[in-house]
């Protein structure tokens, strides 16, 4: 046998009570749903009573709030979101695609400033750019120096056209005979010994040097106009040095002398003598214009003369050195 149990007194409550609308004990309103309870049975009616009590009491509150709330409150789709419950921001994040894309960055621009209007006059720039000039350099490339050397058994008789470069003899021995004419540079030379002959007259140099002696009967002539020739070595025997460097430098180094009976014959602007005159040596020296003579030391019979290469010329300068025995400096 079913009963009815009243949710609010918690009594049985016989079926004729539905009809009536309320409970017949507290008069609770019965226009919900109601709970039906078995009846007890005999043997166990005590033991298990309590807890069905229980039970129905709860699955009786549970329906009323369905009842109520499903009343109050709209249909759902079980899959839609609870979005009147969420703030706006949250609405958002709800409703963004996914996956969320980030905010677009805002790049800085520059900005190009507005050009001035036609009829105002553009303010003149306070720091002019100076134009660049080029100066061109002074020194150019260096030519190559080519070192071009006399065989006087193959080419006795020559002529340069070298400016940039060197003409270098040999050793010349007694027999040889060599006439340079033409331009170079420099012109270098060794020893000449014998009857050796070197006649570099025509041939007009910036710089000679001779490193070598001259000795026995040697003859030399080199020209170097407004240049400088350097004799290193001895001029011994009966040799003769004939130098033609007007304007130009006659240096005789402290590693040379002239001896015996030498003959240097020179014209220059100035003549120096850095090593001893000895013997019957004889130097006879062409001042040019405001031109010097410097001695270190004449001895024995060492003769020196010197003129100048004009009348009209101003006296020269000369320095004597020390003269020993009969050595001795004349000139006009």
């Amino acid at each position: 046998m079913t009963t009815l149990t009243c949710p609010k007194c918690r009594q049985q409550l016989p079926e004729d009570a539905l009809d009536a609308g309320q409970c017949p004990l507290c008069g609770f309103p019965l226009d919900g749903p109601v709970v039906l309870a078995a009846a007890p049975t005999a043997s166990g009616c005590g033991k298990w009573r309590p807890v069905t009590e229980v039970v129905a009491t709860l699955l009786f509150a549970a329906a009323v709030a369905y009842w109520f709330l499903g009343r109050s409150e709209p249909t759902r789709s079980p899959h839609a979101p609870e979005v009147a419950a969420l703030g706006p921001s949250e609405v958002e994040r709800q409703v963004a695609p996914f996956p969320h894309e980030p905010p677009p960055q805002t790049i800085p621009t520059t900005q190009t400033p507005a050009e001035p209007r036609p009829d105002k006059p553009r303010d003149p720039d306070p720091t002019p750019v100076q134009p660049v000039v080029e100066v061109p350099k002074k020194d150019g490339p260096r030519p190559i120096r080519v070192v071009m050397k006399v065989d006087p058994k193959i080419t006795p008789l020559r002529h340069f056209d070298s400016p940039d470069d060197t003409a270098a003899l040999p050793d010349l021995n007694s027999g040889d005979r060599v006439a340079l004419t033409g331009r170079v540079r420099v012109l270098r030379l060794g020893s000449v010994n014998g009857t050796g002959r070197l006649d570099a007259s025509g041939l007009v140099a910036d710089e000679v040097i001779i490193t070598g002696d001259l000795n026995g009967e040697a003859q030399v002539q080199v020209a170097a106009p407004n240049g400088q020739v350097t004799v290193g070595g001895y001029v011994t025997g009966a040799s003769k040095l004939t130098i033609v460097a007007p304007g130009g430098v006659v240096r005789m180094a402290a590693t040379g002398r002239v001896t015996d009976t030498a003959t240097v014959t020179a014209t220059a602007k100035r003549f120096e003598a850095n090593g001893p005159l000895s013997g019957n040596a004889k130097v006879r020296v062409t001042l040019s214009a405001r031109g010097s003579l410097k001695l270190v030391r004449a001895e024995e019979s060492a003769t020196v003369s010197y003129k100048r290469a004009a009348d009209t010329d101003p006296p020269p300068t000369i320095d004597k050195g020390e003269l020993r025995g009969a050595a001795k400096v004349d000139g006009s």
